[in-house]
């Protein structure tokens, strides 16, 4: 316990050294947890390197804590959760956009023209980086305000705009012909 504290304190000092210490002790046992969750070994591996990046990024803000691997666990968790919730959120926003093409009076070629186009635009969506991915869920399909979306991840608004107008750009580009969807 006082070898993981020692380690900890070094953390939040910025020492890089103790950093990958950190990561070398922890990162196995971590992504076996995250893996038994996901049970996508390459979503567990994005979300646990997200962690550390996070766990870096804030080295100098991070909480005193006593037993590391308990704080890193759950906050593996909490990452997981949201991995989770936004999986099941774009699952749903799936299926009531297959819906829609059902529901609608086209023929069936141009059912199965739009079942490919969809495939084609969900393929385009997950080619984000996973952030602005997110983003872009937030706001073009949960209607969330850049406002709210600032709050709910923590970044700062002009950050979110400049995440929409990359993500828009980056999908117009290659989706040009059914741009209105974005509009």
């Amino acid at each position: 316990m006082q070898y993981e504290a020692t380690i900890w304190d070094r953390v939040q000092q910025g020492d890089a050294t103790a950093f990958q210490q950190l990561f070398e002790e922890h990162w196995e046992p971590l992504f076996t947890y995250a893996c038994k969750i996901l049970k996508d070994p390459a979503l567990a591996q994005d979300t646990l390197q997200s962690l550390f990046i996070h766990l870096w990024e804030k080295h100098n803000t991070l909480p005193q804590v006593k037993a590391v691997a308990p704080y890193l666990r759950q906050a593996l968790r909490n990452r997981l959760l949201n991995v989770l919730r936004d999986q099941q959120v774009y699952e749903h926003h799936v299926a009531a956009f297959r819906q829609a093409i059902l529901d609608s009076d086209n023929s069936l070629l141009e059912d199965l023209q739009g079942k490919e186009t969809e495939q084609q635009l969900l393929q385009s969506i997950n080619t984000l980086p996973e952030k602005m991915k997110n983003v872009f869920y937030l706001h073009r399909i949960e209607n969330l305000s850049v406002t709210e979306i600032a709050a709910r991840t923590g970044s700062s608004e002009q950050t979110i705009r400049n995440q929409l107008n990359t993500a828009l750009q980056r999908l117009k580009t290659r989706w040009n012909s059914i741009a209105w969807f974005f509009l």
